[in-house]
């Protein structure tokens, strides 16, 4: 199993350790479509009791959880991938949308209230997101990073999602890894627990629906026959590497029995995610929004290595 959540020796990354190739590799990680194998990782964020009761009131999650997911995943490309014009529009969307997500949750969580826009909540969830890109890192890719490309890794995350932070000194994330590491530790000790919700999502993985989303009505009728052969595989495939990465603590709460064999398998699947990193061209690994992005700076790069260094007249040029 890999080694998740576990702070970092060092808090400030030196460039000494940290290498170039590993950070561009990590930079492409995170707008690759072989973290979608892991996506299951998110589960720990309704873990926070508040947290499932408000993902359980609104009723999507239920509805197609597949659907759920894609609009978490695009949104979060697009806090990653997008100009800084986009990246702001989209956390300022994010928090407007928020502001409805309060109130008081029914059935199992009938005692519970809830505000999405409460730090505790969004900053659990923010850190969730980047943890899930962060400990996929070395599944899908092979390589394992120093504790100074680690920090960088964190860092140039952070970055990413600096808009989403909420006014207050109190409201900020985790400025560091090792900080990060250390308040993700505390949350499982201190403020997760096992809960109805988060059992139903786990058990269900293994009946994962079609998304709605980006299948035209025809192609999905199509495509609905094969796909419930076949989920009950994909749906475990997701839920060992997903748990693979997940912090032993919020596994257990999850309620799924982590054996040896599951070490095995998860050893299986992500030794196929690396073969498939080293051999497939960017089109079919990362996302569009990303790939575009990569070779847009590529373009800009040609561009500026046909500009001259000056514009003064050479050495010996008599207009000198």
């Amino acid at each position: 199993m890999v080694a998740v959540v576990q702070p970092s020796t060092q808090d400030v990354p030196t460039a000494a350790a940290v290498r170039p190739k590993v950070m561009r590799e990590f930079r492409k990680h995170s707008g690759s479509v072989l973290g979608g194998f892991f996506g299951a990782a998110a589960f720990d964020e309704v873990a926070l009791v508040p947290v499932a009761a408000a993902v359980d009131r609104t009723g999507r999650f239920a509805a197609n959880f597949a659907d759920r997911g894609v609009r978490s995943g695009f949104s979060a490309f697009l806090a990653i991938w997008g100009d800084a014009q986009d990246r702001v529009a989209e956390s300022d969307r994010l928090k407007m949308l928020h502001r409805d997500v309060r109130g008081q949750g029914s059935g199992d969580f009938a005692d519970v209230r809830y505000s999405a826009l409460d730090p505790k909540l969004w900053n659990w969830i923010a850190v969730s997101g980047i943890f899930l890109v962060l400990n996929s890192f070395t599944p899908c890719t092979g390589i394992v990073p120093t504790d100074a490309e680690r920090d960088a890794a964190y860092l140039q995350l952070l970055d990413a999602f600096r808009g989403l932070e909420l006014p207050g000194k109190n409201a900020k994330l985790p400025a560091t890894y090792a900080e990060a590491a250390e308040y993700y530790d505390t949350m499982v000790r201190t403020e997760l627990s096992a809960n109805p919700f988060l059992r139903r999502v786990t058990a269900d993985l293994t009946r994962l629906p079609l998304p709605t989303l980006l299948l035209p009505p025809p192609v999905r009728r199509a495509l609905t026959p094969p796909w419930l052969l076949l989920r009950p595989i994909a749906g475990r495939v997701v839920k060992v590497c997903s748990f693979g990465i997940l912090h032993p603590g919020i596994r257990e709460m999850t309620g799924f029995d982590w054996q040896a064999r599951h070490d095995r398998e998860f050893e299986l699947y992500t030794r196929l995610l690396q073969l498939a990193w080293r051999v497939l061209p960017d089109r079919l690994l990362l996302i569009p929004l990303a790939r575009n992005r990569i070779e847009y700076e590529k373009l800009v790069h040609l561009h500026r290595s046909v500009a001259l260094e000056s514009f003064a007249p050479p050495p010996g040029c008599p207009a000198g």
